[in-house]
């Protein structure tokens, strides 16, 4: 798993990146096939993808066309790993019990 705190501190190029890159896998494409969709080299692609390099609006416009996807898609980073964060929460909390009382009385309170 990785680490939740890269996660929650990646940038925005980073996870604009992450997303192309899953909905670039998603729909079994190389980086060289949707590369060369777009009009830009290979290695271009893997910048973007790894969020070395920020996207021009019109490379934006043609990644989306070409992975048939709106651009607010590639920008939705709210539920980012969620998954993996509950993991990590109920993982601490298995190892404080203090904690997971304290927790419980907080929950018992607001309901």
């Amino acid at each position: 798993m990785q680490n939740i705190y890269y996660d929650i501190n990646m940038n925005i190029k980073e996870l604009l990146g992450k997303n192309i890159k899953e909905k670039r896998l998603s729909q079994h494409l190389t980086q060289e096939q949707l590369a060369e969709k777009i009009g830009i080299s290979p290695k271009s692609l893997s910048q973007i993808e790894l969020g070395n390099n920020f996207i021009s609006a019109d490379n934006l416009d043609q990644i989306c066309s070409a992975l048939n996807v709106q651009a607010k898609n590639l920008f939705d980073f709210e539920d980012e790993n969620s998954k993996e964060k509950i993991e990590y929460v109920i993982n601490k909390l298995k190892h404080n019990s203090s904690l997971l009382n304290k927790i419980y009385k907080i929950i018992s309170i607001i309901e």
